[in-house]
């Protein structure tokens, strides 16, 4: 079969739109509902302010470890913000106004395709929320417009017409491995105007809310002018302060986002507090406007939830709620392409800072599967509460929660000094190796004693200075174990 297109007979339900109708979602006429990660980096990793390493292109084995890891937590749904939002680099789909980058689309083409297989899709966001990066977001554009006010991108034609430029190229885009444009990819769950521009532009003191208002409408009509298949999103958060906005008729899908550890921060400037009650408030207001609802990000971790109780009703919340179409935690990462995991976005070594409410880290937000431990979380609360989210995806869906998938054959990539290193295995808890000479029997030296944040496994017998052979396996949360890794 070719991958230049899709045979019908393959057709299946992730060949079937997701509909909105009225206050829900739909898939093949039925109700649709959904939990996921937020994966930021599919399109482009390290893209934003004071990422580390630089922008980079994720490997295809990242972007499979990372799809593969969601599958198996229960995903239906995956918001990736940099499949639409990447503008100012080099790398980006937009490195210059008006200029496109065929490179750029490559990781993304990957990106959709893998998901299809997977049975998974994408919430796509168009920009970023950004106003002082060195590349990236809506400041972006008001350098490339020549204003320094960020609320010109709202209202200025200019910086709307180059906006709507990005769209179209975006939209129109066509796959180079299905030939499939975007727009008719039914992969795509919906387009996301922005991430949550409306609060970003309101706390620079913006009192334009009815322009913003315009905004939201404007590229609403320029989505769907192009493509009526697909969900329109409004994260703009501008309901939180103005619903009015929630009049306008172009957003199938108004969502927000939670992270109840801001709250000294949006209580003093907008009066918002979340609790686990913050969900289904919203989506009382949201619904009773025709619109279908979805928390499109929300924190995990203790320093939004300090113990797992508190954890457990904000889940409990969404589970139990028909007007709750769907919602996301931010932010899976995965498996590193040689050993361990991918490098955490934005470190800090303060633990202050990783712990200030101001602060944005990855200390607090990254969420490894099989767990690290980090200035904030402890590698077995972060276990605990993958589980939980696991759980919660699986009953969001309507289904009942699965035994674990079977990791797939770790990979050893290198074997030096005595020390064995391997490449992850999505799914898996832990690991244990197997030594043996040349023509002798395997030996069980390490008996699910290592972890991939490990800097690989030391063998300090004389045997491993020497050199024998080595084979790796995974286990997974059940404790089932997957094939053995090829010899080494």
């Amino acid at each position: 079969m070719s991958l230049c297109a899709r045979s019908s007979a393959q057709t299946g339900p992730n060949d079937e739109f997701v509909q909105h109708d009225g206050t829900r979602l739909t898939l093949g006429g039925e109700p649709f509902r959904y939990s996921g990660p937020n994966i930021e980096w599919l399109g482009i990793e390290a893209y934003g302010p004071s990422e580390n390493m630089g922008p980079r292109y994720p490997t295809h084995f990242e972007v499979d470890d990372a799809l593969d890891t969601a599958k198996m937590m229960g995903a239906r749904v995956i918001r990736a913000q940099t499949l639409g939002d990447s503008v100012g680099c080099d790398l980006c789909i937009e490195p210059k106004p008006g200029e496109f980058n065929p490179e750029a689309f490559k990781p993304i083409d990957y990106a959709v395709k893998a998901a299809h297989d997977r049975g998974l899709r994408y919430v796509v966001t168009l920009i970023g929320d950004c106003t002082y990066c060195d590349n990236g977001g809506i400041g972006q554009y008001t350098e490339w417009g020549g204003s320094k006010n960020i609320n010109d991108f709202f209202s200025d034609p200019k910086l709307i017409a180059m906006f709507e430029k990005h769209i179209a190229a975006l939209l129109n885009h066509k796959s180079t491995l299905t030939g499939i444009a975007l727009k008719d990819d039914p992969t795509i769950m919906a387009w996301e105007n922005c991430n949550m521009c409306g609060i970003v532009a309101m706390m620079s003191g913006s009192k334009q809310g009815p322009a913003l208002i315009k905004w939201v409408e404007t590229i609403g009509a320029f989505v769907k002018s192009i493509d009526k298949k697909h969900v329109y999103s409004d994260n703009s958060g501008l309901f939180l302060k103005n619903p009015d906005v929630l009049n306008d008729k172009t957003p199938d899908l108004v969502t927000a986002e939670y992270y109840p550890h801001f709250n000294p921060l949006f209580g003093m400037a907008f009066g918002i507090k979340n609790t686990a009650d913050s969900f289904s408030k919203d989506a009382a207001l949201i619904t009773s406007h025709g619109k279908a609802y979805s928390a499109c990000e929300y924190g995990w971790d203790v320093s939004d939830w300090p113990t797992q109780d508190d954890f457990r009703p904000a889940l409990t919340a969404m589970e139990s709620d028909p007007n709750i179409s769907g919602d996301g935690f931010w932010a899976l990462y995965a498996h590193a392409p040689e050993y361990g995991w991918q490098p955490m976005v934005m470190p800090t070594n303060d633990i202050r800072h990783a712990k200030a409410v101001a602060s944005d880290t990855g200390q607090w937000w990254s969420l490894y599967y099989g767990g690290i431990d980090t200035l904030v979380n402890s590698r077995d609360e972060m276990r605990a509460r993958a589980e939980m989210l696991r759980t919660h995806a699986f009953k969001m869906a309507g289904l009942p929660v699965p035994p674990h998938a079977i990791p797939p054959a770790p990979v050893i990539t290198t074997k030096s000094l005595g020390i064995i290193r391997w490449r992850g295995s999505a799914g898996a808890v832990n690991y244990s190796v197997e030594r043996a000479a040349s023509a002798g029997k395997w030996e069980l030296v390490c008996d699910k004693c290592a972890i991939d944040s490990d800097m690989g496994w030391p063998d300090l017998s004389p045997q491993g200075l020497m050199g024998p052979k080595y084979r790796v396996t995974a286990y997974n949360a059940d404790g089932k174990a997957s094939e053995p890794s090829a010899e080494r």
